[in-house]
Order: structure tokens, then sequence, then C-alpha cells
């Protein structure tokens, strides 16, 4: 056992020190969703801790402690999105470059205390507010990170 680090040398044991990180792009054919409910970010960047999965859109803690989470989005219209834990809205988002309709970037963040398989995701609101996307030029992302 390492005194320091207060762990048995890292043998099946989650870790203090452990990293948890993830970035995740929106991929270009899921923009302008026309759902409501969990966003997908299916280009995934970096997934330290592999936390994050891509396939469903969640974040499922693997270590207690506290999480930073954005949400960046590209905007060509209107946008409302929330970031969630466990199916609740913890902050929301809501942006419009209406009449003018240019593209403009949108984001929010929040700090959040989980416990080890709480769940965090990007929830939409469903049609017509939903105007974000990816393309090759412009990224909409969603990131999140454990402090160590």
């Amino acid at each position: 056992m390492d005194p320091r680090r207060g762990d048995n040398s890292g043998e099946g044991s989650a870790n203090a020190e452990q990293v948890v990180a993830f970035t995740a792009k929106l991929a270009q054919e899921d923009s302008y969703p026309c759902h409501s409910g969990v966003l997908k970010f299916a280009n995934v960047c970096i997934n330290e801790g592999d936390a994050y999965n891509s396939e469903t859109g969640i974040f499922t803690c693997p270590l207690d402690g506290l999480y930073h989470f954005m949400v960046h989005m590209s905007v060509y219209g209107r946008a409302q999105c929330a970031i969630s834990k466990n199916s609740e809205t913890i902050v929301s988002m809501y942006h419009t470059s209406l009449p003018d309709k240019c593209s403009q970037v949108a984001s929010v963040s929040t700090v959040v205390k989980l416990a080890k398989r709480e769940q965090v995701w990007v929830s939409t609101w469903g049609p017509g507010r939903n105007d974000f996307f990816a393309s090759p030029d412009n990224d909409s992302i969603f990131v999140g990170f454990r402090f160590g």
C-alpha cells in the first residue's frame, strides 16, 4: 500500500487519482435532431476512464467526486438543451439567432457532485428547438471531467 495515495497498488481498486475525462462531438448526421430526450455525441475524441458511452450519449460515473460538464453548441436558429443528472435538469440553455438566422455558439456548464453509477447527459426538448449542428468547420461538443 502506498500511504501517499491510499490505495493497494491499483490492483482492482478505484484510485482517488484516477483520470476520468471525455470530449465527444455531435456527428454531422445527428445535426438538427427532431427528438426530445438524450442527445448522442457519437464522435469521441477522448474517453479516459471509459465512462462516456457514445452509443447512448450517457456518462456513467465510475468514481465519487466533483465533475465539471460543458456543452458547446453550434446553432443556426434556435437551440434549447439541458445537462441532466439522473433525469433531473441541473442547468439549461436557450439560445436564438432568429430572425437573422446566423451561425453562433451557445454554451452552458456546471459542476456536479456525483456518486458512483449516477448518470449525466445532454437533454433536448424536441422539434423546433434543436437547431444545433455539426459540420466540417463547426463542432458541437459535450465535455466532462473529474476534479482530481
